[in-house]
């Protein structure tokens, strides 16, 4: 590969990693409400997502995937039912996390289970592998920093790679920096609020995925 198309990707990657969206949502929403080690491995579920993704490329699935209508409409209406899922558990979990915040007294909250942060990393993992997005990115943005004439499955391994890191940078420092301003989001009300926002973006997002299948 080129070092002026690495250059060029990694910028150009990283500004689309930070950009807001399901994998966002999940990352906020468990840090804030679980705390910096949740948050991690929802960012390590992400990572891994991506992972995934980039095998799938190299082995051609992915676009096998992408030219079937059938399989890639599959891909979304299971993307959308899964987002749907997490923004109602969310909505459903609302009150729930406001009366764990008042039984321990606001700022604190009782330590994470080992089930919890487990959930934490397969949703984060779950959300990223379920997006057609990510496979539509794979095979329309990676390919413009390709060689045509060189072999294609260690470039994809290369670029996939790169950006498994940037999405496990960013969001493990997303993690610790929302660890930081924690202590203001463990208040009843803004947990019951922090819920339902992000379960409602779920929503949106799930429903709009479906919809765009039909």
């Amino acid at each position: 590969m080129l070092w002026e198309n690495l250059l060029l990707y990694v910028p150009m990657s990283a500004l689309m990693v930070i950009m807001p969206g399901p994998d966002f949502a999940l990352v906020t929403r468990v840090s804030l409400s679980q705390g910096r080690v949740a948050g991690t491995l929802a960012a390590c579920g992400v990572a891994l997502g991506i992972g995934l993704h980039t095998a799938l490329a190299m082995l051609g699935i992915s676009a096998a995937i992408a030219h079937s209508r059938l399989l890639f409409s599959l891909l979304e209406y299971g993307g959308g039912a899964f987002l749907c899922w997490m923004g109602f558990q969310s909505l459903r979990g609302a009150s729930t996390a406001a009366q764990a915040v008042l039984r321990c007294g606001e700022g604190t909250l009782a330590a994470t289970s080992g089930m919890s942060l487990r959930r934490s990393f397969l949703q984060g993992f779950l959300t990223n592998v379920l997006n057609p997005k990510a496979i539509v990115y794979f095979l329309t943005f990676l390919p413009q920093f390709m060689q045509p004439d060189a072999p294609l499955a260690p470039q994809f391994l290369v670029l996939g790679g790169i950006l498994g890191l940037l999405v496990l940078l960013w969001f493990v420092t997303l993690a610790n920096l929302l660890q930081t301003v924690r202590a203001l989001f463990l208040r009843p009300r803004v947990q019951l609020w922090l819920y339902r926002c992000t379960g409602v973006f779920f929503l949106c997002f799930g429903l709009r995925l479906a919809l765009s299948a039909l």
